[in-house]
């Protein structure tokens, strides 16, 4: 795939994490990239999404906080509580079942993978552990904790290109991680463009490609969710989110489909604006294309 010169470049990542992506957003978006015939990237949680242990962690963390007078923070405006995301059955089955996602849903994920949409893999066998205590696995707990999750999804869809860690959260050994399984780039750090990160203290860099998202809301929460959040009209999201991405030649977006795909008209919008000046890539395709129009191809 070649782009036109003069114009500009377009992926659209989404973070599988929840039996509410998976019943609801995916199949809703599969039929927009039907219809607009362009193909997403989906970061697969191949694990559970839901962790008692590090839930009632936290809740005991707060608690402790708020009875000693700290500063245990307010709920994020620009971000929608979880019911409002699940919905009250997504809530209930992630709590009482809290099924293994890439098994439960494997025929969905199959469609995906069929029709031509990138998959990768979005942490491991816990969205939850990896999210809120990643600094406590360790070096060999991160790979006993990714291991299961890494060798069922290459069994089936062979070895993904991306990955992208839950919450953003990542350390030198989720990096050293994606050198050694061989992905060709995650999607964890800020920035403007792809570049390769640096290994600290010792003047080289990692051989994986970073791809940041650079078309986000404050706080790494996504534009459409931010804007939803806040209460903005249908069209000034749309507005929003389209004024964002024409201000630079490659730019990458990112949501869940618990909230863009059951919210789908919002990107239905949002596609139909960009279908003359942008193409409409997934990200490893998006990578390739910087590579070659930076020289690095």
């Amino acid at each position: 795939m070649s782009t036109g010169r003069g114009r500009g470049v377009f992926a659209l990542r989404f973070d599988v994490d929840s039996v509410t992506c998976l019943e609801r957003g995916i199949p809703a978006l599969l039929r927009l990239g039907e219809r607009h015939g362009v193909r997403f990237t989906f970061f697969v949680n191949m694990g559970r999404s839901f962790s008692w242990r590090h839930t009632v962690a936290r809740t005991l963390r707060s608690r402790r906080a708020g009875a000693t007078g700290e500063d245990v923070g307010t709920p994020r405006a620009n971000k929608l509580p979880a019911g409002a995301k699940l919905g009250r059955g997504g809530v209930l089955k992630t709590v009482l079942m809290n099924p293994r996602l890439g098994w439960r849903y494997r025929p969905t994920l199959d469609r995906l993978f069929e029709e031509g949409h990138e998959l990768g893999l979005h942490g491991g066998s816990n969205h939850a552990t990896w999210q809120y205590a990643l600094d406590e696995l360790g070096e060999d707990g991160l790979k006993r904790h990714v291991r299961p999750s890494f060798a069922a999804f290459r069994d089936r869809y062979g070895q993904p290109s991306g990955f992208a860690s839950p919450g953003f959260r990542y350390n030198e050994a989720v990096l050293d991680l994606m050198d050694h399984e061989g992905f060709e780039y995650a999607s964890d750090m800020d920035g403007e463009r792809p570049f390769r990160p640096p290994r600290p203290g010792r003047g080289r860099r990692y051989r994986h490609f970073q791809v940041p998202v650079n078309v986000i809301g404050e706080d790494s929460v996504p534009m459409i969710e931010q804007g939803l959040a806040l209460g903005r009209s249908d069209a000034r999201i749309v507005r929003d989110s389209v004024e964002r991405i024409r201000e630079r030649r490659f730019a990458l977006m990112y949501g869940h489909p618990y909230v863009e795909g059951v919210q789908w008209r919002l990107l239905d919008a949002i596609l139909t604006e960009l279908s003359g000046d942008y193409e409409t890539v997934t990200v490893a395709e998006y990578l390739r294309l910087w590579k070659e129009t930076a020289g690095h191809g």
